[in-house]
């Protein structure tokens, strides 16, 4: 069960998120005074919980994964595509009046005035000075985090900062995005002095002095950004990307899966993931319903059923862009993978399906035949998010929709990539220093942070005898831990089909094993007779691996033919590493390495919500997305309703989108606001 979020299931809940600025609903849920729940440490800690709640209220729009949040629908960029028809987001067609633009903003304001709330009563709770301290500056963070978005997405609004119960205040004026940001980077300031720091929870679901700090970095990267140009706070963005960096509690974790795995499975890391945003699902059994954001879900590969110890169920449109597959490195040999893990960590390059498979139930990947069709486009527009792999899981009996994926907000790696953005900003250009954390990221990228290394090609020591076409399955396992990557089909096959056994920690290697042709007396291949086995393909290296993997070739448990036996094989692992160094022309000017760290966000940080926002502030959103529409338009076999589907956004998308329009109704309530050009 997730930490903070198990204060609220079993606690109370003082505010009811219903409020917003013009809509205010801010009375106790029973007939307890505020000073009841105000009293001591305990009390209060109940009520801070609350505070931690409003941020993933689910169905509010805000960081609780469903489509309808910002990590999803909101974040349709050069990332993703929305394979589905319809208007709003994903095709940046909708209007004031859009619904879930309205609740995003609502429950914004709605956590700010649970924020004032308790700082309100606060001071008269009777608990150490050091508590109350904490206490106050982890709501004073949380209140300006929720300023933060709503600057970022609607630039001029309300900055309301007293605790309010008068649901007819209607009348609020907007402040200058300027103002806003100054009292976010104060607040944030402020709480960063009281907070406690994250080795006193040793799990990121609290804020701590690191989140704070790896925020802050964040904030002043917007502030300096378009539209303030505030270039002063390049400054302020290194010192405190720097202040984590030299943190002892905080490193990258060498293997890239690794920072997701414990998000999937309700495990903490406080190595990279600095905050999270909770969420709690347990199983169906255990009779609580609330708690259900479904990032693994929303953000995931599709699987059409669950089906218990062998899948879990999920359904989206979500599909990923011809560019973001095209940010990372090609693997000219392994035609399957790349040297860079995160590719196919990332973006799946298989379908899912629980089926019958090698003697069992199995949850089936079935690759996409890209070294087959190098050229058929469609065969990465079909691909799906794979970075929250919800198969990673452990919960069960599960929810068809809902998951427990924690959404981590900063991570040591792009506290990293805004330091170096930062030192190329204050120092017109690359430093040795700036290169070395874009490096470090990559070296991370390319397995290379802990030793490991890639399989080069795989022997066959022994071609064995009495194997079928379709019936051999050949495993690579991982001996450090007896995870392995079994791929049953033939290399004749189009798609090869695998499995996973255990948690693998990364990539999948597809190997499969070629049989040598074999000619009936009709001239046709004979594809019922036995063989030896030709060879060992490689068709993706998968993961990197600490130790050389076992290779075991057999015959498929359950098939037609014969068991062959006898096939030997070792895996022989490569000599040198790829490189994953910056090479010269990224670097050596102002330009090329910001259109570096631009890209190398994109392969770091993909999917995680902060793509149209880093875009907004590099004010090339409308640029990017049209690019992303013309890849579609040159692409090779995609047409019909899926060719619409990727171009549409980059069809809509203008300079109006740098802003979210005012919900209406909120103008229509207060006659002080002013709509965002426009809209």
């Amino acid at each position: 069960m997730n930490k903070v979020i198990k204060s609220i299931l079993f606690g109370i809940a003082f505010f009811p998120l219903t409020g917003c600025l013009s809509n205010l609903d801010l009375h106790p849920i029973d007939s307890d005074t505020p000073n009841t729940f105000f009293k001591d440490s305990a009390a209060c800690a109940k009520v801070l919980v609350g505070c931690y709640d409003a941020l993933s209220v689910p169905g509010g729009g805000l960081f609780d994964g469903s489509m309808n949040s910002q990590f999803v629908i909101w974040n349709v960029t050069d990332e993703m595509y929305n394979a589905a028809a319809g208007t709003g987001p994903k095709v940046y067609s909708y209007t004031s009046g859009y619904a879930p633009n309205a609740t995003m903003y609502k429950n914004l304001y709605a956590a700010i005035q649970r924020c004032c709330q308790f700082l309100h009563y606060l001071p008269d709770a009777k608990m150490t000075t050091e508590t109350k301290l904490a206490m106050e500056g982890e709501v004073q963070f949380i209140r300006a985090f929720c300023y933060f978005n709503l600057v970022q997405n609607y630039g001029r609004v309300p900055l309301v900062t007293e605790a309010s119960s008068d649901v007819n205040s209607t009348s609020a004026k907007q402040a200058e995005e300027a103002d806003i940001y100054d009292f976010v980077i104060r607040e944030m300031e402020e709480a960063e002095s009281k907070v406690f720091p994250i080795t006193k929870f040793n799990f990121g679901g609290r804020i701590n002095k690191s989140a704070v700090r790896g925020v802050l970095a964040r904030v002043c990267l917007f502030n300096a950004g378009f539209p303030c140009y505030n270039t002063e706070r390049y400054k302020d963005a290194y010192k405190w990307a720097k202040m984590v960096i030299d943190d002892p509690a905080h490193s990258l974790i060498p293997n890239f899966a690794e920072a997701f795995i414990p998000l999937i499975q309700d495990k903490y890391d406080i190595r990279e993931n600095l905050w999270e945003i909770e969420a709690y699902c347990k199983s169906t059994s255990d009779g609580l319903k609330e708690y259900f954001p479904s990032l693994s879900t929303s953000l995931g590969t599709n699987c059409s059923k669950a089906v218990a110890n062998v899948s879990f169920m999920v359904n989206n449109t979500m599909k990923i862009t011809k560019r973001m597959f095209s940010y990372y490195e090609q693997d000219t040999e392994a035609l399957l993978g790349s040297y860079d893990e995160r590719r196919n960590w990332a973006i799946a390059p298989f379908t899912n399906a629980p089926t019958k498979l090698d003697g069992a139930d199995r949850l089936v990947l079935t690759y996409f035949g890209s070294h087959k069709d190098p050229d058929n486009d469609r065969l990465v527009y079909d691909r799906q998010v794979n970075k929250f792999n919800r198969q990673y899981a452990k919960i069960w009996p599960a929810y068809q929709s809902n998951t427990g994926t924690n959404l981590c907000i900063v991570r040591y790696s792009d506290v990293l990539l805004m330091a170096a953005e930062a030192l190329c900003q204050i120092n017109n250009g690359s430093t040795p220093e700036a290169i070395g954390y874009v490096n470090a990221v990559r070296k991370r990228a390319y397995g290379q942070m802990d030793g490991r290394k890639f399989i080069d090609h795989i022997e066959l020591t022994n071609p064995g005898e009495n194997y079928t076409i379709d019936e051999v399955c050949v495993e690579i396992v991982d001996v450090t831990d007896n995870t392995a990557s079994v791929t049953c089909t033939t290399e004749e096959n189009k798609s090869p089909k695998a499995y996973r056994v255990g948690d693998v920690k990364g990539p999948l290697t597809i190997a499969t094993a070629k049989l040598p042709e074999i000619l009936g007396s009709d001239g046709k291949p004979d594809t019922k007779a036995t063989r030896p086995i030709e060879s060992i393909v490689l068709l993706d290296r998968g993961h990197a691996y600490s130790e050389t993997p076992k290779v075991v070739i057999r015959s498929l448990e359950g098939g037609k033919g014969p068991k062959g036996s006898g096939a030997t094989a070792i895996a022989v692992m490569k000599d040198e590493s790829p490189s994953y160094e910056l090479p010269a022309e990224a670097t050596d000017s102002k330009e090329a390495f910001l259109q570096t760290i631009m890209d190398e966000r994109a392969r770091e940080l993909c999917f995680e919500g902060w793509r149209r926002l880093d875009l907004k502030r590099w004010h090339n959103l409308v640029e990017v997305l049209q690019a992303t529409r013309d890849d579609g338009r040159n692409a090779k076999g995609v047409n019909g309703a899926q060719l619409d589907y990727i171009m549409t956004p980059g069809n809509n998308v203008s300079d109006v989108h740098y802003y979210l329009p005012i919900p209406s109704g909120e103008i229509m309530l207060n006659p002080e606001l002013k709509q965002n050009e426009g809209w």
